[in-house]
């Protein structure tokens, strides 16, 4: 199987990077084109505000990515297209892969809610009756696909990269720059800021690592640290780990009921405290593989019991390590399903 892979493919942490690497495992030959060549430039930005505001703004390619993909196509047949998140991938290109390879089925990956303006632009919105199919992470947003236009939607849940997310053998050094009794890594966010301080209110030692916002809130509890900035590379799976507790919030700006965290905490070894959702108690077994919370008291009685109760934690952790090995929550083996139902 021959296959382009199209997305972000920059950053180590980057969760499309990390799809990249499966698909090389997966098909004989990959070839690649990268979206995020250069930094985002001003017209960009420019762009992006406008259409947020309901103007018909198109996002700039300024990676070149839309030729580039049709120089691909004029040199090889694939089998599958693999556009991840093609926010900048413009219709005359899909249009051209239709014309030149009618053969190849055009995939769009997306792991954010695409039915929401704000991770749309003008250009995807184009192309959405245009993919043969969509793969969302997000099971509510079907119909909601459907309704743009989409042909066929299929639901995955998201992965991780075990060549990535796996525990790490953490040195003195590690713990000291890394860890915490709870923890906390991402962006700011009203509602799961409003948990933090609840916690931090109630004697919980809380570390963030992700800067911005969350800066705002230095020096108001004791026993509340705000790193300078968010964690990358290798740390960010080593501070998962390290964490006693890993918290896992869900994006309300896109109704999450999972997300890529979900998977990365127990696959590199952490204990994870998350939001209670229908998702969550499918995908790991409460108490067992991991433990979740629907309120912030909730929250702050299960910090209290499991920073109390160590063992107990520690068996969780090395049982949802297992669950993400036995329930196929890799990278590879989530992306081998989602082409085999289409191949199917």
């Amino acid at each position: 199987m021959r296959i382009l892979s199209v997305g972000a493919l920059s950053g180590l942490s980057n969760t499309c990077l990390h799809r990249h690497w499966a698909l090389n495992k997966i098909g004989d030959k990959v070839d690649s084109v990268n979206t995020a060549k250069y930094p985002v430039s001003l017209w960009f930005r420019l762009a992006h505000h406008l259409f947020l505001y309901g103007l018909p703004a198109r996002l700039p390619d300024n990676s070149g990515a839309n030729e580039e993909i049709k120089e691909y196509i004029d040199r090889n047949r694939y089998e599958i297209v693999w556009i991840d998140k093609g926010n900048t991938i413009n219709a005359n290109t899909l249009l051209y892969i239709k014309k030149h390879h009618p053969q190849a089925i055009i995939v769009s990956f997306t792991a954010d809610n695409m039915a929401q303006r704000h991770n749309q632009s003008r250009n995807f919105i184009e192309c959405i009756p245009l993919y043969d199919f969509h793969i969302t992470t997000k099971s509510y947003i079907i119909n909601d696909l459907k309704g743009l236009g989409a042909k066929e939607v299929i639901y995955s849940n998201q992965g991780y990269e075990p060549t990535f997310h796996y525990p790490r053998k953490l040195n003195t050094s590690d713990y000291s720059r890394l860890s915490g009794d709870v923890g906390f890594v991402g962006m700011w966010e009203q509602e799961r800021c409003d948990s933090i301080l609840s916690l931090a209110k109630n004697g919980i030692n809380v570390r963030v690592f992700g800067g911005g916002r969350w800066k705002k809130y230095r020096g108001l509890y004791p026993n509340l640290i705000i790193e300078d900035e968010g964690l990358f590379s290798d740390d960010y799976p080593k501070s998962l780990q390290a964490f006693k507790i890993s918290l896992c919030f869900l994006r309300k700006i896109n109704s999450d009921l999972h997300t890529s965290r979900t998977m990365e905490i127990p696959a590199c070894g952490g204990f994870m405290l998350a939001e209670r959702t229908k998702e969550h108690e499918t995908l790991f077994t409460e108490a067992k593989e991991a433990d979740f919370f629907s309120s912030n008291l909730e929250l702050l009685e299960k910090c209290r019991y499991y920073l109390l109760h160590e063992e107990e934690r520690k068996n969780i952790a090395q049982a949802g390590i297992k669950r993400c090995e036995k329930s196929g929550y890799s990278n590879v083996a989530t992306l081998k399903r989602i082409i085999r139902q289409i191949i199917k």
